[in-house]
Parts: structure tokens; C-alpha cells; sequence
């Protein structure tokens, strides 16, 4: 837990007095400044200040300054102080908190907001998590209270109060930051198993145990935490690539150094610095949440340069061939447009080669070459050749092991094929092949 830093000395004002608090009122002041969040400071209220307007209060532990026996003095805004919460009965300084219950506890001078945990050790102990920084600590009972809000001027348990909204609920599967020295270095897959009062979960580690830790569960603060990102079953990757490598069950950031064979690639961790050769499955591109969306990091895409001789594959927005794409070769680029040289399409003479000028936005480059080394599976997304173009469908049946059914939504229509015929369907999407995940709705 960071030790609360000494406030600098500001001279008080004499303003008239702002409603609400007198001279020797006993309060608590409530810093809204990073790295004091949650924390309580016991003073009392000396008079009105101006700037800001507010009061002047005198705190009961912090000094002026280090080796000083003076109070420290502070003018702070009205909403930077409540009052002092009442004592808890005296039954409730025998019993232990009720597990997950919001409760403050006595460090450095100050009460700091935490959440109880179930008793472990000797019964005049407690201990207590703080979300915020992911510490457990162990108190003296003394030195735990219940934690109170002060809504409206009356004090209310987070037991009475109706929780805000929380993005996240119960059973959703989430990520969670891995930290090393305050920086993520790692996301590790989780379950939310409770949310707790106010911007806390309880989340639950079962399915994927982070290298580096035996935790089963934690309760971590909503800002350690972001839902599973969005990511495709295959994708080509790129040297300088930003990426995560799953690796000990966690998901590391890190950079693609090499392109190897076989859907391989070499991945630099940025936290260790090592290199390890990973397979494509267990790569995804980075992606941050940010602002309750998620926004790509890697802004390594390369452009398809369609240069005279590059082998091609072209669309059309003609009424009967939409979603087809036919294979050719750049001839030359003509103004925005590129001339095409059809590898099956013939023109008008029914001799020559068909030559067309098309579009950018209808032309991209030949897919990669995914070989179904275990031949192709009911539901994969394919495309099948026919009619001289590739056309887009779900495998149906799987008649042998050289012939499918492929099943074509937009015409309600099946067709066999052999394998050959065959191809691992991906998608050309910013500047990069993805295949889609298997298991489509026929």
C-alpha cells in the first residue's frame, strides 16, 4: 500500500463560511488525487477558505513537514470532506466482517477502503484486499471498520445502496492484467464468478491458472480488467507485428521478429526479451480497450502492391457473379484502376484470354495456401470452384475422404466437390488474410 504523500502547506482565507461545517467539527478528508483514492484522513475543520473555496482544516496525524511536531494545515474544497463516520456497535468490534464486505482499514495515518476476506489465522486478525492495488494485508481487528458512504447527509452501508451499473456480470469470461511493475505485461483469461461494491470482482482463475501464480481466484478493481478481445481463428501475421503469445496459459505482449514456414512465426516478449517460435493458433493480433472500445495496436499493415505480373483474384457487382472471385494477373495499372488478364474467362472470340479493367476495391491478392491436413470437416467455411470463379459455401456432408457437399446460402443449394476443388475459406479484411472460426449457422 503507498504511504500517503505530505500534502504541500496552503495559507487559509477568510471567506464567509460555506454551509455545512463549523469551527472544531471533526471530519475525515478524502483526497481525489492518484494513488490516494480510498483513503480517509482524520482532521478537524479550523475555519472557511477562498481559494478553493471550501475550508481550512488541521490534520490529527500528518505534520507539516518531516521532523516538524506541527499539524499540517490544508484549504480543500467542500467535496473533499465528509464527517467523521460513527463508531460500529460494539458487537461488530467482536465479530469478524462478513466475507466480501466493504470495509476500511488503518494504515499510515489513514482508513483505506478495502474488502474483507474470509478469516484465516488467529480470530483477532482480519484480513483485507485492496482492489485498486491487488495487495491482501493482514489488521488487527482494532484497525478494521465497516466502511460507510455519506449520501445526501446520512450515512449508508454499500449493503442498502443500489450498485451502479457494472459492465461486467457474473459468469462473463473476461480478462485479467498481469503486472509487473505497475505495467501490463500479460492478460490472463478468467471467469467473473461476483461482483462486489463498487467497481470491484471477484473473478476466478480455474480455466487458466497465469504462469506465475497459484491464485484460483482475486478481486481486482474493474481497471485491471477488460473483456476478451476480438480475434480470428487464423491470420497472416507480419514482421514488427504487435502481438499476444499464449504462453503458460496467459496471453503476452510482444512483437513478430521472424516468418516461418509452416504457420509459424518467431514472438519477442516485450517483458522478457526472448524469443520462442509459436504456432499461428496461439497468436492474435494486440488489441487496448480504450474507452469501453477496443482500438488495434499494431498499425503494421502492409498495401497490396498490385504490380504488372502479380497474380490476382478479382470480384464483380454483376447481378449472378457476386461473391465469386476469378483468378488473374495485373497487366498494368491504368489511373486508379488496374487491366486484369482472366485465367479462365475468355473474351468475345472465345479464344483469347478476357482482359478487363477493374476497380481497386475489386481486386486483392491470391489467398494464402491452408492445406487441410486432416481433410476438410463438417461446417467448415470453404470456397468451391465452379464456373470458372471460387465461390464462397459451408461444408454440409462429408462423403469420403476426397468429396464433400458444400452447402451455398445465398441459392439454398448443395453441391459435391472433391477436394481438390477445395479451399480453407479467409477473408482479405485491412490489409490482411483472416479465416473465419468453423462452426457457421448453415
Amino acid at each position: 500500500m503507498r504511504s500517503p504523500r505530505i500534502p504541500g502547506r496552503r495559507d487559509a482565507a477568510s471567506p464567509q463560511t460555506p454551509k455545512g461545517f463549523n469551527p472544531g467539527d471533526p471530519v475525515e478528508v478524502v483526497p481525489d488525487e492518484a494513488g490516494l483514492h480510498g483513503a480517509h484522513f482524520a482532521a478537524v475543520v479550523v475555519g472557511p477558505s477562498a481559494k478553493p473555496r471550501g475550508y481550512t482544516v488541521e490534520y490529527d496525524s500528518l505534520l507539516e513537514s518531516e521532523g516538524s511536531d506541527r499539524p499540517l494545515r490544508e484549504a480543500l474544497p467542500a467535496r473533499s470532506l465528509r464527517p467523521r463516520p460513527p463508531p460500529p456497535p460494539a458487537p461488530a468490534s467482536e465479530a469478524p466482517p462478513a466475507e466480501h464486505a466493504a470495509v476500511d482499514a488503518l494504515i499510515d495515518d489513514a482508513w483505506w477502503l478495502g474488502v474483507a476476506l474470509a478469516r484465516a489465522g488467529a480470530p483477532s486478525k482480519v484480513r483485507v484486499c485492496f482492489p485498486e492495488t491487488r495487495e491482501v494485508m493482514e489488521f488487527d481487528a482494532a484497525d478494521v471498520r465497516p466502511h460507510l458512504e455519506w449520501v445526501d447527509g446520512e450515512w449508508r452501508s454499500p449493503d442498502n445502496m443500489i450498485p451502479k451499473t457494472m459492465p461486467y456480470a457474473k459468469g462473463m469470461q473476461i480478462e485479467v492484467s498481469k503486472l509487473e511493475d505497475n505495467s501490463v505485461v500479460a492478460w490472463s483469461p478468467a471467469v467473473v464468478a461476483k461482483t462486489i461494491w463498487k467497481n470491484n470482482l471477484l473473478v476466478d482463475y480455474t480455466l487458466s491458472k497465469c504462469y506465475g501464480t497459484t491464485l484460483s481466484e482475486e478481486i481486482v478493481d474493474v481497471k485491471h480488467v477488460r473483456p476478451c478481445p476480438p480475434q480470428a481463428s487464423e491470420i497472416s501475421f507480419c514482421i514488427n507485428d504487435e502481438v499476444e503469445a499464449f504462453q503458460g496459459d496467459c496471453w503476452w505482449l510482444g512483437v513478430i521478429t521472424n516468418v516461418l514456414p509452416e504457420f509459424k512465426y518467431t514472438f519477442k516478449s516485450t517483458h522478457l526479451g526472448t524469443e520462442v517460435e509459436v504456432n499461428q493458433k496461439f497468436l492474435r493480433l494486440r488489441y487496448d480497450w480504450v474507452g469501453d472500445q477496443w482500438e488495434q495496436e499494431s498499425k503494421n499493415v502492409p498495401k497490396a502492391k498490385f504490380t504488372q505480373g502479380v497474380k490476382v483474384e478479382v470480384c464483380s457487382d454483376d447481378e449472378g457473379f457476386r461473391g465469386a472471385w476469378f483468378e488473374a494477373t495485373v497487366v498494368k495499372a491504368v489511373g486508379s484502376k488496374f487491366l486484369v488478364e482472366y485465367a479462365t474467362l475468355k473474351a468475345d472470340d472465345g479464344t483469347k484470354p478476357l482482359k478487363e479493367s477493374v476497380e481497386a476495391r475489386h481486386i486483392r491478392p491470391c489467398p494464402p495456401d491452408i492445406p487441410a491436413t486432416d481433410g476438410f470437416k463438417l461446417l467448415d467455411e470453404v470456397d468451391a470452384f465452379c464456373n470458372d470463379a471460387w465461390w464462397v459455401g459451408v461444408v454440409s456432408k462429408v462423403l469420403g475422404e476426397k468429396r464433400c457437399t458444400v452447402y451455398f446460402r445465398p441459392w439454398k443449394e448443395e453441391m459435391e466437390f472433391e477436394h481438390a476443388q477445395l479451399r480453407l475459406h479467409c477473408d482479405w479484411m485491412g490489409g490482411r488474410w483472416m479465416r473465419a472460426s468453423p462452426a457457421l449457422e448453415m
